[in-house]
């Protein structure tokens, strides 16, 4: 349990899984974003770099559903509880359709709008930021 000024932060082991999570998608998710706009000069790993979108659709998909579970765990009281189900659900979808087409499940393809590595790694930086700031709520 860690502790800043106004309260205790990381109440839960969940609030601290989550909150890494969000980090670690965060970072993978905005590094490779700002240096492909040229915010940030510097060099990134290959996995990092060159993300294949197969990886990136699992990715989405599984960070979204971890957003939902994340988003039923929270406190019903709390302002975060419908938002970030809400908000999970609607990545889940967006990460689960490219899946399914693939595999010849249903015949809805998403096409062009997720043909853009942007998106993807916009994407995930939003999962990413969702959970971190899931992550620090206090309860």
């Amino acid at each position: 349990m860690l502790s800043d000024r106004k309260g205790i932060v990381f109440t839960r082991p969940r609030d601290t899984i989550s909150f890494f999570v969000g980090l670690l998608l965060t970072a993978f998710g905005a590094l490779p974003l700002i240096v492909k706009l040229g915010f940030l000069k510097i060099s990134l790993p290959g996995f990092m770099a060159s993300l294949p979108f197969n990886i990136a659709v699992w990715i989405m998909a599984v960070a979204g559903l971890y957003v939902v579970i994340d988003g039923f765990i929270e406190p019903p009281a709390h302002s975060l509880h419908w938002f970030l189900i809400i908000a999970g659900i609607v990545l889940f979808v967006t990460g689960l359709i490219p899946l399914l087409f693939k595999f010849g499940v249903i015949g809805l393809d998403l096409g062009g709008f997720l043909n853009n590595m942007y998106v993807y790694q916009s994407i995930i930086t939003v999962e990413g930021l969702l959970l971190m700031i899931g992550g620090l709520t206090e309860h």
